[in-house]
């Protein structure tokens, strides 16, 4: 089991932005290659991500984004790894995740709207550990469901840690075998 990670930085923020298409799993990257060097047991902690929901404009979801008298949803990931898919918590990479729920009336109108999110990092005893060179932001639409795309956008709250070379490395096989 690995050793409780020190700081090796001050707190830094990451951002990142992807619209949905309507249809597909869309990913986007975040190359952190530059945070992270596991031979020399440098990695990663992401202590906390924010997730907002927006119209693919940058205002807020409308009820036009959905169209009158429908019910939507809106998933978000952050991995440490590329995938084709929403996954669920077997899935090693998993970081982060969101969901967005809407509901519009017959005038098209919001008369619900709620936020999820079901895994975060600030819910771990010690952030989560990156130890890959990328983190994706994917995202999925229920098909044929919305009137128009959307876009999530996080923060991530995060920190380069030290751990010695074997802790660092179990930190990586975990991350991206299975």
């Amino acid at each position: 089991m690995a050793r409780r990670s020190k700081a090796r930085s001050g707190t830094f923020f990451l951002r990142k932005e992807q619209d949905t298409d309507g249809t597909d799993y869309i990913e986007g990257s975040i190359d952190v290659s530059s945070f992270v060097n596991v031979l020399e047991g440098e990695l990663l902690r992401i202590k906390q991500v924010w997730f907002s929901w927006t119209s693919d404009q940058g205002g807020p979801v409308l009820g036009a984004d959905l169209g009158a008298s429908k019910g939507c949803s809106a998933v978000a990931c952050v991995n440490t790894e590329a995938n084709t898919a929403i996954g669920g918590f077997t899935r090693n990479s998993l970081v982060a995740k969101n969901t967005l729920y809407a509901h519009t009336d017959s005038n098209t109108d919001i008369d619900f709207i709620s936020n999820e999110t079901s895994v975060n990092p600030v819910d771990f005893d010690d952030g989560y550990l990156v130890a890959t060179d990328g983190i994706f932001l994917g995202v999925d639409q229920s098909a044929d469901s919305w009137a128009s795309n959307i876009r999530c956008s996080i923060m991530m709250e995060c920190e380069i840690v030290k751990l010695s070379l074997t802790d660092a490395q179990a930190v990586l096989v975990s991350q991206t075998v299975g």
